[in-house]
C-alpha cells in the first residue's frame, strides 16, 4: 500500500462517491471531503491550510479548478477520468461511449491544469465492450480500476520518478452536458441507434416516447434483426413493467403498438 499522506478529494456523483468507497476499502482515506462544486475558493484554501494537504484528487466533481488552488499544492492535483484521453474529455465520457458504440473505454489519471481534461497522463488502462453495457456499470467498474491504478501511482507520482506525459490534444474529442430533452427518444432512426440511447440514458434523462398523448419510458430493448423490440415500460404515473404486461392493458397487439409509435 502506498504511504498515506493528508490529501483533499473533490468528487460528485455519480463517480465520486464509487471512488471514495474504494479509497476507504483500501485504507487511504482522505484527510477532507468536498462534495459541493459551489464551495468557494477560500473555503477550499483554508482547508488545505488547516489539514496540511499534500496533493488533491478530483474524481467526477464537475468543476473547473482554479490556478490559485492548483499552486497551494504546486500542481500536485489529480483526476481519475472514465475515458481513453484525450479522447471523450468533458462531463459525460461515459454516456457518449456508450452512444457512440463504442468498442473500447478505458480509464485515465491525469495531472490537471487550468483546461477540461487537458493535462499530462500519468497512467491509463483500457476496457472492452460488449454493448450491452450502462452508464450504472462503466461508473463502477472504470472508476474502481481508476482507484486502484492511482493508488499504484501514487508514491511514485510524489517523489517525482513518475514523469506525466502529454497528451495529443489533436486527437481530442469533446461531450456535453446531457439534457432533459436528449431522452426524447426519435423513432425514425436505426433501431440500433435507438438501442444505444436507451442504454446511454438510463438513469437520467432516461427515455421516452409519446403514446396515446402520454409520456411513456423505456426502460430496456434489445434489436433483432435490425428491428428495435422494447423490452420494459413505464407508462406516465405508473410502474415499471414488462411491454407484454402493458400491452395486455392496453388490448393492443405488438404490431398495433409499434405502428402507434411510429406514427406518433
Amino acid at each position: 500500500m502506498p504511504e498515506l499522506v493528508p490529501y483533499l478529494f473533490l468528487g460528485s456523483a455519480p463517480i465520486g462517491p464509487i471512488a471514495l468507497a474504494a479509497l476507504q476499502r483500501n485504507d487511504y482515506a482522505p484527510a477532507a471531503v468536498i462534495t459541493d462544486t459551489k464551495t468557494s475558493l477560500e473555503d477550499l484554501l483554508d482547508i488545505i491550510e488547516e489539514k496540511k494537504i499534500t496533493f488533491i484528487l478530483v474524481v467526477g466533481f464537475g468543476a473547473i479548478l482554479k490556478r490559485p488552488l492548483l499552486d497551494s499544492v504546486a500542481g500536485q492535483v489529480l483526476n481519475i477520468h472514465p475515458s481513453l484521453l484525450p479522447q471523450y474529455r468533458g462531463p459525460a465520457p461515459v454516456v457518449q461511449t456508450i452512444l457512440d458504440g463504442a468498442t473500447e473505454t478505458g480509464v485515465t489519471l491525469i495531472e490537471i491544469d487550468t483546461k477540461v481534461d487537458h493535462g499530462p497522463v500519468l497512467a491509463q488502462e483500457r476496457y472492452p465492450l460488449h454493448g450491452t453495457e450502462t452508464p450504472d456499470e462503466l461508473y463502477k467498474v472504470l472508476t474502481e480500476k481508476g482507484v486502484r491504478m492511482f493508488l499504484d501511482c501514487i508514491d511514485e507520482y510524489l517523489s517525482g520518478e513518475l514523469e506525466p506525459m502529454p497528451q495529443e490534444h489533436d486527437e481530442a474529442t469533446f461531450t456535453s452536458f446531457i439534457q432533459k430533452e436528449d431522452g426524447h427518444l426519435d423513432m425514425s432512426l436505426p433501431a440500433a441507434v435507438l438501442e444505444r440511447e436507451i442504454r446511454a440514458y438510463q438513469g437520467w434523462p432516461g427515455s421516452w416516447v409519446m403514446y396515446k398523448g402520454k409520456r411513456l419510458i423505456i426502460h430496456a430493448a434489445r434489436v433483432i434483426q435490425e428491428d428495435l423490440q422494447i423490452l420494459e415500460v413505464q407508462p406516465e404515473g405508473g410502474k415499471r413493467m414488462p411491454l407484454k404486461a402493458f400491452l395486455a392493458g392496453q388490448r393492443i397487439s405488438e404490431e398495433e403498438f409499434y405502428k402507434g409509435l411510429k406514427a406518433a
